[in-house]
């Protein structure tokens, strides 16, 4: 018999996540943006269906937020050109250091790992 409960979803789809991308790529639903360069993390092109998909969670998200919530919607760029941000000083002046977390390799800003750390550290010791 089948578990049918979100853990046994969430089992089952461990072992075929790679198997569903591409099913999912081959069907045109959706692929990497600029594929055929070398890609782009993050940025993807939609087929028919996918956009379909994108579109009614969209709607979804309005109808919860926006109508229930009683929330506003803005719409903004994605991607800010390299001109601008080497116009605003944002490419000469911000050159935050990162640290990477061994056990995961997920990068952190440093300042902001102090911070939490710090914060943590005060908790931890009841003087926070």
């Amino acid at each position: 018999m089948t578990d049918l409960t979100e853990s046994g979803l969430q089992n089952w789809l461990k072992g075929k996540r790679s198997d569903i991308e591409n099913l999912l790529k081959r069907r045109y639903f959706f692929r990497p943006a600029f594929e055929i360069y070398g890609g782009v993390s993050g940025l993807y092109d939609y087929g028919p269906t996918g956009c379909s998909m994108k579109r009614e969670l969209e709607d979804f998200w309005r109808r919860h937020f926006i109508l229930e919530e009683d929330m506003l919607e803005f719409s903004g760029t994605n991607i800010t050109p390299e001109s601008v941000l080497q116009a605003s000083g944002h490419v000469e002046k911000f050159s935050d250091f990162m640290v990477k977390e061994e056990g995961t390799g997920i990068c952190f800003r440093a300042d902001k790992y102090l911070e939490n750390y710090i914060e943590e550290k005060l908790k931890d010791e009841g003087l926070s």
